[in-house]
């Protein structure tokens, strides 16, 4: 194993058990010490944070190697030594959820926009997310994630052009053995026969079909956090309870929040990753980057939540308080009944 192999093993171990960690304590503050206004938010919050844990203990297994190298983009796993050497499709096949988990990140945040502006709408819209409805939204970023899965099975898949490809940049870069690894990826541009260069249009077409995959959920999430924000604006110039439009601006920033880190440690650097073979822009330099960013989101991304809304953060640091007899503080919660 290669120095950055080493390094990147070790750096994946300390960062999963980190994303478990703060996952699970998350679900258990989301499920003690939510305030009652939430409802079923509390679940979406939940299984979010349930898809984070996910894909932390995705990364952990595939221990991916994020790389972009000339015309081709690919997140690589490799299989010598591991139990999957002699299982090559169910290693792919990991792979490949484990970038399903992308999409179902941006899905379930999505959903998070829009039940947050039925909520300030006030206008009984939450109805869409009461009883069996519910799990109509939940199945959402489970979808977008087997669409993810189904496209990279079929048209990102190893091929034997790719791996010849890649077989000389990954031994040198990651002490990679082309023969004994798997990934999901394309490559833009190849070589005929005749040694003309030609754009793979299976790859094109692709790369064409998760980019709509994503274009839903990012219009979703700009249209209802603009709208969000304006009923937001209105709602502290009415006459509401202190204490709920306190929860309310919690919330957004919350959500605003957990947007900003996948967009930072997920969309940005990787759509940049996908894109830049096609356009002849070669960045391989950043791949070992990428590959920490990708990583690092799930141990991340509950953060946001527990730190801005007042009821998970004292608890939070209340739990630390305890054990160091300091004084504990609590949140005042007031009983606003025209709340809906």
């Amino acid at each position: 194993m290669g120095w950055i192999s080493l390094i990147k093993s070790y750096i994946q171990l300390v960062t999963v058990v980190f994303s478990l960690f703060v996952n699970s304590i998350f679900i258990f503050l989301v499920v003690t010490k939510s305030p009652k206004k939430l409802g079923n938010y509390k679940h979406l919050m939940c299984y979010f944070s349930f898809i984070s844990m996910v894909y932390a203990i995705l990364d952990y297994i595939v221990q991916p190697y994020i790389h972009s190298y000339r015309a081709s983009f690919s997140m690589l796993m490799d299989l010598k030594g591991s139990a999957f050497e002699n299982n090559p499709t169910v290693a792919f096949f990991l792979t490949a959820s484990l970038t399903g988990c992308f999409a179902s990140t941006i899905y379930a945040i999505s959903i998070n926009f829009v039940f947050r502006y039925f909520a300030l709408q006030r206008e009984g819209r939450l109805r869409y997310f009461s009883g069996k409805r519910l799990y109509l939204w939940i199945s959402i970023p489970f979808l977008s994630g087997l669409a993810w899965v189904t496209n990279n099975w079929f048209l990102f898949s190893p091929n034997p052009e790719m791996t010849e490809y890649l077989r000389a940049e990954v031994k040198e870069l990651y002490d990679l053995d082309a023969d004994k690894m798997t990934y999901t990826g394309c490559l833009y541009w190849r070589t005929d026969v005749n040694g003309n260069i030609y754009l793979s249009k299976k790859d094109l077409i692709g790369a064409f079909n998760l980019i709509i995959i994503m274009m839903i959920p990012f219009f979703t999430i700009l249209y209802f956090g603009s709208k969000s924000y304006s009923k937001i604006t209105k709602l502290m110039s009415q006459g509401e309870s202190d204490y709920s439009r306190k929860l309310q601006m919690q919330l957004y920033k919350a959500l605003v929040a957990q947007t900003l880190i996948p967009m930072v440690f997920l969309f940005i650097p990787v759509g940049i990753f996908f894109t830049s073979p096609l356009l002849g822009v070669n960045i391989e330099w950043a791949s070992f980057i990428i590959t920490f960013f990708y990583s690092f989101y799930p141990a991340v991304d509950p953060i946001p939540i527990i730190m801005l809304i007042d009821e998970y953060r004292n608890a939070f640091f209340n739990f630390f308080r305890r054990a160091m007899s300091k004084n504990q503080v609590v949140s005042v919660v007031s009983i606003d009944l025209n709340y809906t």
